[in-house]
């Protein structure tokens, strides 16, 4: 298995309460964690793919208790201790990239991912898409959620504050990753339908639907680029490319948000049948 996340990121302990906080954020701005459009039999069989912390997996788990919940990640360093799990949650490892065992296939109801934009490259979309579609039953779903941050814009929200900081580590963060961060997003309703889905929706969402949440949401990806960064500064040499100050300058980015700087982003959301 490549785990080309490990590149830009890390899969620290710190990392479960980022990732949570990350996923509630996201789901506050689209209103929903399934899509309006999925229509799901009484006892369905989900898996999350990527599922990092299973924290979508925990979240509808409530919703459909008679379910049968199924996640797996490239690790499992994140997963919640098995005797967290609600009984019918089962969590093992898989790489997405690679072709599924042939009792995966046809299995499911809901194929879900969400935020897996730094473990792909460019060239590994369309390819995933087809990989996850052979997991669906005939009627079932396939959904995926991404955030634009390539085109993220730091704005000052009120008169007299300032987005100096923000606006420098931030600007550093897409210009490093913009190999990734610039692809997928924007093509996944055309890679469901190039593997065959039917009744493809896509819903874009700007972070300003959510004003009372703004705050929240730009020191979670502000948390999201310094985790980054101190990756970047831990490679020594070239890689350090925020020396000694890093510690100050996130400290600087979250006093800019407090007095009003804040993140406006896209969350886009691609969704597909198989045919029946």
């Amino acid at each position: 298995m490549s785990d080309i996340y490990l590149d830009h990121m890390t899969r620290l302990p710190s990392e479960v309460r980022r990732l949570n906080e990350q996923f509630d954020v996201m789901t506050e701005i689209m209103g929903y964690i399934v899509h309006p459009s999925v229509s799901l039999p009484p006892r369905p069989r989900i898996v999350d793919m990527g599922t990092g912390t299973a924290k979508f997996l925990l979240s509808i788990q409530p919703t459909y208790s008679e379910a049968f919940l199924e996640g797996y990640d490239i690790s499992s360093d994140l997963y919640p201790p098995q005797s967290a799990l609600p009984p019918n949650i089962s969590l093992g490892k898989l790489d997405l990239k690679q072709p599924f065992p042939e009792h995966m296939h046809g299995k499911y109801d809901l194929v879900h991912v969400r935020m897996l934009i730094l473990a792909m490259l460019p060239e590994d979309w369309e390819s995933v898409v087809r990989n996850l579609t052979t997991l669906l039953k005939p009627g079932g779903y396939l959904q995926w959620e991404e955030c634009e941050h390539v085109n993220a814009v730091w704005i000052q929200g009120n008169p007299d504050s300032s987005i100096v900081k923000c606006k420098y580590i931030g600007g550093a963060f897409q210009e490093s990753l913009r190999g990734r961060l610039a692809h997928g997003w924007n093509t996944l309703p055309e890679h469901m339908r190039a593997a065959g889905l039917a009744s493809v929706t896509s819903d874009v969402f700007n972070s300003e639907r959510a004003p009372k949440i703004r705050k929240r949401s730009t020191a979670t990806i502000m948390n999201l680029i310094f985790t980054w960064a101190r990756m970047v500064n831990g490679l020594g040499g070239t890689g350090s490319m925020f020396g000694d100050g890093l510690d100050s300058l996130e400290k600087e980015a979250h006093q800019e948000i407090e007095a009003g700087c804040y993140l406006r982003y896209n969350i886009h959301v691609a969704c597909g049948q198989k045919e029946l």
